[in-house]
């Protein structure tokens, strides 16, 4: 019995996590940074870490899943099976210096699963958004080619790329877990504007879209109370295509004046990226470090007004709690803080698009016998300027994540 209810249990996680994958195309930003690239990196993440300021690439995996370093999976105890699923929410202040704009988006953040059949290694399979768009141009003018008149036109964009990830860690020493990841990544980028003609809308659709694998080389070692992490992710290149559509909107009938489908449009290159991490406990609260590059330069790529420039984040994050196994509720559960600072990978005349954030996070108990948690965190944040045409962008989120934890795989034993 004991089987067929993980068997069953097994199908209806992935049932849910395949029924899911599509629905990343949706809106998850309000940013306007969103406009350039492939959009803005996801600030959504797995558990606890996003109050963390996003950090643990040193953190063991003992009561949550840990997508940040692949070696991490050889933490996870053995015969534990791990679920996680989370919904994330944004509230954007955009502002130009003399107006203000808000704006809402929200979406599921992660679904993920991650298992320690015999102790020595551990597997894990994640779908998480990777970027997302969700921008808005009201009112564009454009001069039309020839002449001195103009036309007004409203754009949006929505989308972004999805990433599904296969993680897997073995402990190789006594003090040393490795570990490698393979990322298929994936998603599309709708931009629609609308034109407004005398007696007609005009309607021009893009779809771009994108797809590619990225591998990742994990290390965690271990010197007495001291967790140290390694992360390096492979140079991926993204294979794109685009299909457009123009269609002439009248009172009497809509009628396609264009059409294309599948066009080859320029490759996409994400970066060479190298990651450290720091953790260790002091008392009752767990410390972590994480520094993280991407070295965009490298690429020699730039979007219309940007140019790519190598990234820096670092990162602090605070884990506090009385005792996680105590039979007490109350013991059991974790108040987090974090804060990153992140330079910024895209630059608009010598002034980079940086960014904070500080982070608060709880993880509540779902009972008082096993290591199940409601984690919530809340992130402020703040990234652009107002210099030029830049405007600053003031965001507030929230991660609501359902993290399930469980004792699998045990045999029958008879007398």
């Amino acid at each position: 019995m004991k089987r067929k209810k993980t068997s069953i249990c097994l199908l209806i996680c992935f049932a849910f996590f395949l029924s899911n994958i599509n629905s990343q195309t949706n809106n998850l930003t309000g940013s306007p940074y969103s406009l350039f690239g492939l959009g803005v990196e996801s600030k959504s993440n797995i558990g606890k870490y996003s109050g963390l300021g996003y950090t643990g690439l040193a953190s063991d995996a003992t009561y949550n899943i840990n997508i940040l370093n692949p070696a991490l999976f050889a933490t996870i105890p053995k015969q534990k099976f791990m679920f996680d699923f989370g919904v994330y929410a944004e509230v954007n202040n955009i502002s130009n210096g003399k107006e203000d704009e808000y704006r809402g988006a929200w979406n599921f953040s992660n679904i993920s699963l991650a298992f320690n059949a015999n102790g020595k290694y551990g597997i894990g399979l994640s779908l998480i958004p990777s970027t997302n768009v969700g921008y808005a141009l009201i009112g564009v003018e454009t001069e039309i080619e020839g002449s001195t008149d103009k036309y007004i036109s409203n754009i949006t964009g929505s989308g972004g790329l999805n990433s599904l990830k296969l993680d897997y860690g073995r402990k190789l020493l006594k003090n040393l877990n490795v570990g490698i990841s393979l990322s298929y990544l994936f998603g599309s980028i709708d931009e629609i504007e609308k034109i407004l003609l005398q007696r007609s809308l005009l309607s021009l659709r893009k779809e771009n879209y994108y797809n590619g694998v990225m591998l990742g080389l994990g290390a965690q070692f271990k010197l007495n109370k001291y967790n140290f992490g390694l992360v390096i992710d492979s140079p991926s290149i993204l294979k794109g295509s685009k299909d457009t559509s123009i269609t002439k909107i009248s009172d009497s009938d809509d009628l396609i004046v264009d059409n294309e489908k599948d066009v080859a449009i320029d490759d996409f290159v994400m970066p060479l990226k190298l990651k450290l991490g720091f953790n260790t406990k002091i008392y009752n609260i767990e410390l972590n470090l994480d520094y993280k590059r991407s070295f965009w330069t490298m690429t020699n790529q730039s979007d219309f007004l940007m140019e790519y420039v190598d990234q820096d984040i670092l990162g602090i994050g605070f884990d506090y709690s009385v005792d996680n196994e105590s039979y007490s509720y109350w013991k059991r559960i974790n108040i987090r803080a974090g804060f990153s600072y992140d330079s910024g990978y895209l630059e608009y005349k010598n002034t980079k698009i940086r960014s904070y954030n500080l982070t608060f996070g709880l993880g509540v108990p779902l009972g008082n016998s096993n290591n199940s948690f409601i984690n919530i965190s809340y992130t402020n944040g703040n990234s652009g300027s107002t210099n030029g045409i830049l405007v600053d962008q003031n965001y507030n989120t929230i991660n609501l994540n359902l993290s399930l934890s469980d004792i699998w795989f045990i045999k029958k034993k008879f007398n």
